[in-house]
């Protein structure tokens, strides 16, 4: 037991003066107990002993502070790397542009060699990135590494769907828009045709048509054939009189209703517009044949 004065004992032969004169109470002898020395019975001194932790008043060791637990949690917060976040924003998007760009453009009907080059360049950067996300996420599994795998799961994951969805619109826009454009280039134009005088026969190599002033729709022979999408005809006529054949027809898709005359598609109601451009997709050409054969049964053409 330690015995708290509260005056200093008169100080013995030999030892150093005290420094817990000025203490009344035991709380502040114990606050300055590591400054001073204290004494036992009959005036000896005694080694400080080391202080007990401070309990809550339920009797557990007290937690540590708010700002203590959020420092520590922060220290332990793995660090955002601005270069890994650039590389998971931009190269999904080099990805992208290069296969879309090479497989749209007429680049793939003159270079294909280079095309096919640059996807299959693109293709293996992205297997690479997934053979390097699997192994990474395979190590920290087998607590091999302590490399955070969440980024290269992420650039495998973006990857991967930036050049499926890149390389099916380069096809779709190539087949169904560019490859088309490109024969149409090829064939020869035609300009001033009378669509009353005028044969289908005679216009066989040819890809775009200048129609004579006074050509016209006849909207009220147009028909449309249903088989998913409707498939839309009208005749191209040469004033009000009925022409002996019509060889040239107006088309377009799922601008009409297809049970009554109600061809609404392109510059139908434009006075000026006298051109046209051959059709090119051929598993488009049957549907629109069985359109103009409806309407020249139907209004006996």
């Amino acid at each position: 037991r330690v015995r708290c004065r509260t005056s200093e004992p008169p100080p013995r032969q030999g030892a150093p003066p005290s420094r817990c004169g000025n203490s009344s109470s035991c709380a502040a002898c114990s606050t300055f107990a590591p400054a001073a020395k204290m004494y036992g019975y009959g005036g000896a001194p005694m080694e400080a002993q080391p202080q007990p932790a401070q309990y809550s008043s339920y009797g557990a060791a007290a937690s540590p502070t708010k700002a203590a637990a959020a420092n520590e949690l922060h220290k332990h917060r793995p660090r955002v790397s601005l270069t890994a976040v650039i590389i998971c924003l931009f190269v999904p998007c080099l990805v992208f542009a290069v296969v879309c760009g090479a497989l749209s453009f007429s680049i793939r009907h003159t270079l294909p060699a280079l095309t096919w080059i640059a996807v299959g360049g693109a293709f293996i950067g992205v297997l690479a990135c997934c053979y390097l996300a699997f192994s990474t996420v395979l190590k920290r599994i087998r607590n091999q590494t302590m490399r955070d795998p969440f980024w290269y799961v992420f650039l495998a994951a973006t990857l991967l769907l930036a050049f499926g969805y890149s390389f099916w619109l380069g096809e779709t826009n190539y087949w169904n828009n560019v490859l088309p454009g490109i024969n149409l280039e090829a064939l020869s134009s035609r300009y001033s045709v009378d669509p009353s005088t005028t044969v289908g026969e005679q216009l066989m190599d040819v890809g775009t048509v200048l129609f004579s002033k006074g050509a016209k729709l006849d909207v009220s022979r147009s028909m449309g054939f249903k088989n998913v999408d409707t498939y839309c005809v009208a005749p191209i006529v040469m004033g009000d009189t009925r022409a002996p054949s019509y060889d040239f027809w107006a088309i377009g898709l799922d601008c009409c209703t297809g049970g009554t005359a109600d061809f609404q598609c392109g510059e139908y109601n434009n006075p000026k517009a006298r051109a046209g451009l051959r059709l090119m997709r051929e598993d488009q050409r049957a549907f629109y044949r069985l359109a103009v054969e409806q309407a020249e049964a139907a209004y006996d053409l």
